[in-house]
C-alpha cells in the first residue's frame, strides 16, 4: 500500500505561542490511553464510552500507526513549559480528495478546556502545512451538538462542506486561500 502522504510533506513539529505538536512516542501512551478511555473526552468525537484501550491494544496501535512511519501523521499537542506536558492530539487521517488532508484534534486534559489550546494548536498546524504550499484545503468532522467546536472552527475560518446523510456529523473545510485572507491585514481603502 502507497502512503497517501507522500506528495503532501506534513509539518513534522509545529511551535506556537504556548504549544509544541510533535510526533508521538511511546511514553506518550499513558495519556493517551487516559484520554481515549475517557467518555467525556472522546464522547463529542461519537465514542460515547470512550474507546476501552488496555495495555495491550496501546502496544498494537502504536505497533501500527507510530513504528517505522517515515512521515507521522499522529501528533501530541503539549504545553511549551515548563516540562512539555502533554495536553491533547492532533492526528491526520487520509483524505480522497487531492492536496487536503483530514485532520482532528482534542485536548484531552479537561482542566485545560476553555483555554484556548486547540485553536491555537490548529492554527499553528494550519499555517505551517498551509506555508508549505503543498496543501490547498484542510477537513475536520464535527458532531452536529459540538456547538463549543462548532464555533472555534468558525472562529478560526472553516465553513460547513456538508452535513452527513445521518445527520450526526458535519465536515467543516479551511482552504488555504480563505485561511490566507483571514490572516492578511485589512486593505485601506
Amino acid at each position: 500500500m502507497t502512503n497517501p502522504y507522500e506528495n503532501i510533506p506534513l509539518p513534522q513539529q509545529v511551535i506556537s505561542e504556548r504549544l509544541i505538536i510533535r510526533p508521538s512516542i511511546r511514553s506518550d501512551a499513558p495519556y493517551l490511553q487516559r484520554w481515549w478511555n475517557d467518555p467525556e473526552v472522546m464522547g463529542p468525537g461519537g465514542n460515547l464510552d470512550g474507546m476501552e484501550y488496555d495495555e495491550k491494544d496501546m502496544e498494537d496501535w502504536f505497533q501500527r500507526h507510530i513504528d517505522c512511519r517515515v512521515c507521522t501523521t499522529h501528533f501530541v499537542i503539549c504545553l511549551r513549559a515548563p516540562e512539555e506536558r502533554p495536553i491533547g492530539e492532533f492526528y491526520i487521517s487520509c483524505d480522497d480528495r487531492p492536496l487536503c488532508v483530514d485532520f482532528a484534534v482534542v485536548i484531552g486534559e479537561r482542566d485545560l478546556w476553555g483555554h484556548g489550546y486547540g485553536r491555537e494548536a490548529v492554527l499553528a498546524y494550519a499555517d505551517a502545512l498551509f506555508s508549505s504550499q503543498s496543501c490547498e484545503a484542510m477537513r475536520v468532522n464535527v458532531h452536529v451538538d459540538n456547538d463549543r467546536a462548532i464555533r472555534m472552527f468558525e472562529a478560526v475560518g472553516f465553513e460547513v462542506e456538508h452535513v452527513w446523510a445521518n445527520g450526526q456529523f458535519q465536515t467543516m473545510i479551511l482552504t488555504s486561500a480563505a485561511y490566507q485572507l483571514q490572516r492578511s491585514p485589512a486593505q485601506s481603502g
